[in-house]
């Protein structure tokens, strides 16, 4: 364990000489540290600099505000990756002349001086199979065209992470599993069919998408929608008289005017700018989520509240209720967050895209013959069949005295049913797949043991499949009883912020790791990763392994337009991946797994969690 503070700044980085491996040659590279204070723009009040949610925090009970995307001008790639690639290349013409080793292991903590030991022959046959060779469009394609939504506890997530784990057996990795990581009290949900039409005044079918795990109607529902925001029980029992049989508008149409239509000039697809990461690389202040309970301590109570009202709405009588989305360019998922919940008293739900609503709220207020008629086919599966599953299999470690420990690498697996779950997340998931696969295919042999997890369950009232397997292999955040598979474990490495490509790595507040994540990511400033941010980021599966005090990262990415268009919406298919980033993310994210595991220590450590409470 290697404490530290999040203000220290690291230090210049000197190169050692050693022997070479016969592998090709192997370079330290000199780096510096920097720490100033926020240049805070771009990072506002999300909890990642331009991530696209502030995830696990509360969401309203029926509806929400307009999603404004920020204007960012188009990254300057070249200027960029020059000048980062003429600083790195300065970097090795300093250690040139030096001969090579890699350094023996010692039990003894890094020191900020160590150098980092880069195989650049590795490395050029990592770049040449995953640009040249590369299979993971055709992965994250599979995933979502063929084999998407995986909801988790659905039949479609668990066919899909079957075939993931032949998948992974087949490129040679030991131990590809499905994992139990516990059991969950909802029940699986499948969808056999929907439709919702505008009868009166004129035929049109509305584009809608059912709530995930919505009851079913009963037969077809007709009716005249009323127009009512219920925002709480006072609402509800305002109304009371008026939801008997009722299809319910929840809420006004969003207002035409310039100051709630900005998203519509703003260009909906962008990538960071050099000003942005450097801005993340100078942060001081790592800001929140700063453990595991300021991230999700009361996420699980605010769904249990909304499932709590939705159930009162159907006690009232509600027949159906419509929704509109909260994504201007298409419907954007809400569910009643069922997988650790039996929701089935709720009412039939629909979110509907914002053009089809708003239209239906005029037709509603104006007076006049209207008439919608919709309904649902949907069934739960068994309550007996609640156990959930994550994916996992090994590129096992070829030193005997370091090959029972871990680096890991993943995202989650499961995704909402608007869309296939492309961008979220068989994005994060193919370039994690295909990490592994490329090590497997240059003869890579890490010392430690590379281990890939694809999570189940991150979407909903809790990280279930991350956080069940860190309680069965590390510890419980809660309590802090840690397990002896804890000291084993030297980082997990997290992706899943879309199709862009990795820009570099958030330190979570890790300091100590600062110059070593920087020398991995420095023989790929050309490919534009290059930035080391101190900023802690949440709302995804690094989060359950930092509750337990070791080292968990989570990338940087391009934003692209996971934030404005796909994110949780009915665009989020194949159609929205972009090949050449999926392919840098996979190289980038290959290397920097291998020189983890390749370090004679393990990745430093920050202080130890307090039990809750404590």
């Amino acid at each position: 364990m290697c404490p530290s503070s999040a203000s220290s700044a690291p230090s210049a980085v000197q190169c050692r000489s050693a022997e070479p491996t016969g592998r090709g040659p192997l370079v330290g590279v000199p780096l510096l540290g920097v720490s100033v204070p926020l240049w805070s723009i771009f990072f506002g009040n999300d909890r990642r600099a331009g991530r696209r949610r502030a995830s696990r925090d509360e969401e309203p009970a029926l509806a929400d505000g307009l999603h404004i995307v920020s204007d960012m001008t188009e990254f300057g790639r070249r200027s960029f990756a020059s000048a980062a690639l003429a600083l790195w290349l300065a970097g090795l013409s300093a250690c040139a002349a030096a001969p090579v080793q890699r350094p023996a292991p010692s039990a003894a903590p890094p020191s900020s001086r160590e150098v980092e030991v880069i195989d650049t022959a590795l490395n050029a046959r990592i770049r040449d199979e995953g640009f040249n060779r590369s299979r993971v469009v055709e992965t994250a394609t599979t995933l979502s065209d063929v084999l998407g939504p995986r909801l988790a506890g659905s039949p479609g997530y668990r066919e899909a992470a079957e075939w993931a784990r032949r998948e992974l057996a087949s490129y040679g990795l030991a131990n590809a599993a499905l994992e139990p990581w516990g059991a969950r009290c909802g029940r699986g949900w499948v969808v056999d069919g929907y439709s919702v039409e505008l009868t009166e005044p004129r035929y049109a079918r509305i584009v809608a998408s059912p709530r995930a795990w919505s009851p079913p109607t009963a037969g077809v529902v007709r009716g005249r929608p009323v127009v009512l925001e219920l925002r709480d029980s006072a609402d509800l029992d305002r109304h009371r008289g008026e939801l008997r049989g009722a299809i319910v508008l929840a809420g006004p149409a969003a207002p035409r005017d310039t100051a709630h239509q900005r998203w519509r000039f703003q260009p909906p697809a962008r990538r960071r700018t050099p000003a942005e990461l450097d801005s993340m690389a100078r942060l001081a202040d790592p800001g929140a989520p700063r453990d595991y309970w300021e991230d999700a301590g009361g996420y699980t109570g605010r769904v249990r509240a909304r499932l709590r009202f939705a159930a009162r709405l159907r006690e009232a009588g509600v027949a159906a209720l419509l929704e509109p989305s909260r994504n201007e360019y298409g419907v954007q998922v809400s569910s009643y967050q069922a997988y650790d919940t039996d929701v089935s008293g709720a009412v039939p739900a629909f979110v509907v895209a914002r053009p089809d609503y708003d239209r239906l709220v005029r037709l509603a207020e104006r007076g006049g013959p209207m008439t919608v008629e919709l309904s649902l086919r949907a069934h739960y599966l068994p309550a007996s069949d609640s156990t959930g599953y994550n994916v996992v299999a090994e590129l096992p470690g070829s030193d005997p005295a370091l090959r029972d420990e871990v680096v890991m690498l993943g995202g989650h697996f499961d995704s909402w049913n608007p869309g296939t779950g492309a961008t979220d997340n068989a994005a994060g998931v193919a370039a994690a797949m295909e990490a592994v696969r490329i090590l497997a295919a240059v003869g890579a042999r890490p010392r430690r043991t590379v281990r890939v997890a694809l999570w189940d369950g991150e979407e909903h009232e809790d990280y279930f499949g991350s956080l069940g397997y860190v309680r069965r292999h590390f510890g419980d955040p809660e309590t802090m009883r840690l397990l002896p598979e804890h000291a084993r474990l030297s980082a997990y490495f997290n992706l899943d912020d879309g199709t862009g490509r990795i820009r570099g790595v958030q330190l979570q507040g890790n300091a100590a790791a600062r110059p070593i994540l920087a020398a991995f990511l420095a023989p790929f400033a050309d490919l534009g990763a290059a930035t080391v941010s101190i900023a802690n980021s949440g709302s995804t599966d690094h989060v359950p392994f930092r509750g337990v005090g070791l080292p968990a990262f989570n990338f940087i990415q391009d934003p692209i337009d996971y934030e404005s268009r796909t994110h949780h919406t009915s665009l989020d298919v194949a159609s929205a991946l972009l090949e050449e980033d999926l392919r840098q993310a996979a190289v980038v994210l290959a290397s920097v797994v291998y020189h983890t595991a390749n370090r004679a220590e393990r990745m430093p450590r920050t202080e130890l969690p307090k039990p809750r409470g404590h």
